[in-house]
């Protein structure tokens, strides 16, 4: 007479029976516990992005990303407030750009290009040496060093509009 079939599988190395309905209950609650741990801790990216949004208008108070550019940056300053400068809409955004070549100091990366004769997508020009700052005092300090014959901020042409 054959031996009774059972869903148990025989472990040869063990020398135990496995498979049965506990292990596959076990194993099933594992696979849950896991999927459930990963749906309710997983990897968020509106998490991310909501921590990145560090540009914010003074004046709307709209968040932006801390990728975004000056020339979009720009854009929201004239299309939505028109009557207000783009430095009173992002007043920590504003760059002292820096022209050792012509003595000058910008403010604004927009002026300086426009001075230059380029625009945001081809840069300053090489020849120019333009260097952004963060303030306006260390732009002027930058051409003072670079520059041989200005001794003082009075020597360094400053042009705001």
């Amino acid at each position: 007479q054959a031996p009774a079939r059972t869903n148990q599988e025989f472990d040869h190395k063990s020398g135990k029976m496995g498979g049965g309905n506990a292990q596959k209950s076990e194993i099933s609650r594992q696979r849950n516990a896991a999927a459930a741990a990963k749906a309710a801790g997983g990897k968020s990216q509106m998490a991310d992005n909501a921590k990145s949004m560090s540009l914010k208008c003074t004046i709307c108070k709209q968040a932006f990303m801390c990728t975004q550019g000056e020339v979009d940056l720009m854009t929201h300053s004239t299309t939505k407030h028109p009557k207000n400068t783009f430095e009173e809409c992002f007043p920590d955004f504003v760059k002292f750009v820096a022209v050792p070549n012509q003595g000058v100091v910008f403010k604004g990366k927009a002026l300086a290009l426009s001075a230059l004769g380029s625009d945001a997508k081809k840069g300053y020009p090489k020849d120019s040496g333009a260097v952004e700052f963060s303030t306006k005092e260390e732009a002027i300090a930058h051409v003072i060093a670079e520059v041989s014959y200005i001794n003082d901020e009075e020597g360094v042409e400053y042009r705001e509009e």
